[in-house]
């Protein structure tokens, strides 16, 4: 019986060697790889492939990660619909920390109306639609050539505004399209020296995308319009202000909506945000 005890123990320190290590490989942080070559940030993700190269299980997202020594890439596929609306109403913030701590150090919100408008007029509808077509494609193209050209900017103390556009100097690149399958695709481009983080440093960066929640703001009595999602600016500064919210006049007056208020709140499932982090270390 003396003898049993220390080979039990000897056993049992076995199995937590070997289960410590199999976590610790688990939990490996990968490296990401370089952008495709030739890649051009157009909402068309055929330069990265077949699929992207990360998924995440929770959110059912498929997403795509990578960096040169100048620039980083970012590329989403979103299928749900009512997240297809929320990230037309609201945008989609990507966010980046590049200490690795989870926290919004900088951020992108995209696409983002600049003229205060209404967001497509087609997705005012209360009930999302379940198919994409042809006349939702050709909407978002006249609407991103035009309104949905604003970048909200959080954190980059290099840039003198929140709000900038498509067209910007500074570098930066976003886009959004719909796919052939009716899925909604962003991409987004950051020149990495506005982070003032090495880019070959040695601690991984964290990672967060965000779809945001629609929020109608209260409506003043008789002014008939809705508010966006919350994506206002120092308005008017330099000609790119504007105001980013993505919900205002053209189509006002629908204060009774199910799910909402006369007085502005929430829309029920198209109010609620989803999000979700993912850490790598950058390519070298």
């Amino acid at each position: 019986m003396k003898k049993i005890i220390p080979c039990l123990f000897l056993l049992y320190a076995a199995l937590s060697f070997f289960a410590a290590t199999a976590n610790a490989q688990t939990d490996k942080i990968p490296n990401l790889a370089p952008p495709p070559k030739n890649i051009v940030i157009d909402g068309d993700i055929k330069e990265w492939g077949d699929s992207l190269s990360y998924y995440n299980p929770e959110k059912h997202i498929n997403y795509a990660l990578a960096n040169t020594k100048d620039t980083l890439y970012m590329a989403i596929k979103v299928t749900d619909r009512v997240d297809q609306l929320r990230i037309l109403r609201s945008g989609l913030t990507f966010t980046i920390d590049p200490k690795g701590k989870k926290k919004e150090s900088f951020s992108i919100t995209f696409p983002v109306n600049v003229q205060g408008g209404t967001t497509l007029g087609n997705l005012q509808k209360d009930d999302a639609p379940t198919d994409i077509s042809q006349q939702d494609r050709d909407e978002l193209t006249r609407e991103r050539l035009t309104s949905l050209r604003g970048i909200k900017v959080s954190g980059f103390k290099d840039i003198e505004y929140d709000m900038i556009t498509t067209s910007n100097t500074y570098g930066f690149q976003t886009a959004v399209n719909y796919d052939q399958n009716g899925n909604l695709v962003c991409e987004a481009a950051i020149p990495l020296v506005f982070f003032h983080a090495d880019a070959g440093a040695k601690n991984e960066w964290a990672f967060n995308f965000k779809i945001n929640g629609v929020q109608r703001k209260p409506q003043t009595e008789g002014s008939g319009q809705e508010g966006g999602g919350g994506h206002g600016s120092r308005g008017g500064q330099g000609g790119m202000g504007g105001g980013g919210g993505m919900g205002g006049g053209r189509h006002g007056g629908r204060g009774g909506n199910r799910g909402q208020s006369a007085g502005g709140g929430d829309m029920g499932e198209m109010g609620k945000s989803t999000d979700f982090w993912a850490k790598y270390y950058l390519a070298k």
